[in-house]
């Protein structure tokens, strides 16, 4: 499948669910909602359909998604004044504890949908129970030593003559000790899962290659003619989910792995605030076009690594919506925070008024860190045929 179906697949699964919770939230209050949509509604809508009070659509510019609440931005007159039989069916006359729940539940739904997809990649590929890291490796010099050998790429080298090799300086030490001279390498061989947290190991065999180190390699080259990296190695428990034992397991891990992930994105989003006070630019930062080109290489991996990807840009959406900034669900629940605190609502056009700054300052950020992407990636000298 198409790198752009499967992004925009995993991008409209993430926003749908966000605004499922607020959806489902107003529902279960009894507030009306006037339209569920999908994509940002700058253009005509390119699908719509109305059931009930609520209208359904579908927007061209799929990055964002949105739900209409009614009375959102209004306040709603009396009945007794307009003869409306929606009044009481308003976001706007409803108490500060029942709008933060609808504001709060797209961030609940995008944990909910973090932590149930962790938990079916566990129940497919099994619960973790160790990591060992092993020296891999990752590239063959033609006509080297270890090409003559029969070495692989993605085979593990797991001793050297009979002795543990657990970093790639002591491989190294210990076939340079051998330079000129017959060595066996034990070499693991098989398949795996690649996730997140490490290679999930699948089947695989042992066999011992004997391999004749040079003692003047090419320049550039090893003595074997390897490139090696460490790669984490996941033992997982693999057993039916019909088993209790590994039904909670999966689902320990999964909420493990859920609070890790809030954890790490969080520390990531105070490491870019501290870039920012400090007048630098945030490293590490991706936007819609360094996740497109994460998501195409993750997807050539199998649909395992794709649904863990998921769930790490549902938590990263997540938290991400709590951020205290105007258009935000975060900016959203502050201003229902400082009512709280002052005993007083702000009018509605201010609030408006605000959170039209944030989008606009959300879109300035969005382009500058999409034209980062651009660079960093090497787009624009691609174009140019550089």
């Amino acid at each position: 499948m198409p790198t752009g179906v499967i992004f925009l697949v995993v991008l409209s699964v993430l926003v749908l669910v966000h605004e499922l919770g607020h959806f489902l939230a107003a529902r279960i209050l009894k507030i009306k909602v006037e339209e569920f949509a999908l994509g940002l509604p700058l253009t005509p809508p390119v699908f719509k359909i109305k059931r009930g009070d609520t209208r359904y659509a579908v927007y061209p510019i799929l990055f964002g998604g949105f739900v209409r609440l009614y009375g959102e931005d209004t306040k709603i007159q009396s009945d007794k004044v307009t003869k409306n039989k929606d009044v009481g069916k308003d976001f706007w006359s409803r108490g500060k504890k029942q709008r933060l729940a609808v504001i709060a539940a797209g961030v609940v739904m995008n944990m909910v949908l973090a932590l149930g997809l962790f938990v079916l990649v566990y129940a497919v590929a099994g619960v973790p129970v160790s990591t060992e890291n092993k020296v891999t490796v990752v590239g063959v010099e033609p006509g080297s030593p270890a090409e003559i050998a029969g070495i692989r790429v993605e085979d593990r080298i797991t001793q050297v003559e009979g002795r543990n090799i657990n970093t790639t300086e002591e491989f190294s030490l210990a076939v340079k000790a051998w330079a000129g001279l017959g060595v066996n390498l034990m070499v693991e061989r098989g398949s795996g899962t690649i996730l997140f947290e490490g290679i999930v190991e699948g089947e695989s065999e042992n066999s011992v290659v004997n391999v004749i180190p040079r003692t003047e390699p090419p320049a550039g080259q090893g003595a074997v003619g390897v490139v090696i990296t460490t790669y984490p190695y996941v033992r997982t428990d693999k057993c039916s989910m019909l088993s209790i034992r590994c039904a909670v397991g999966a689902v320990t891990q999964g909420t493990k792995s859920t609070r890790a992930w809030v954890g790490r994105v969080g520390e990531g989003l105070r490491q870019i605030g501290r870039s920012l006070f400090a007048g630098k630019a945030p490293e590490g930062v991706s936007g819609p076009v360094g996740i497109y080109q994460l998501t195409g290489e993750v997807a050539k991996q199998g649909w395992l690594p794709l649904l863990e990807l998921v769930a790490i840009l549902s938590v990263n959406l997540g938290v991400f919506n709590v951020l205290p900034v105007p258009a935000l669900d975060g900016g959203r629940m502050l201003f229902i925070w400082l009512e709280w605190a002052t005993k007083r609502r702000i009018k509605p056009e201010i609030e408006q008024r605000i959170n039209s700054w944030g989008i606009a300052f959300l879109l300035g950020v969005m382009v500058l860190i999409s034209f980062q992407d651009v660079i960093r990636l090497g787009v624009i000298q691609r174009l140019l045929g550089e």
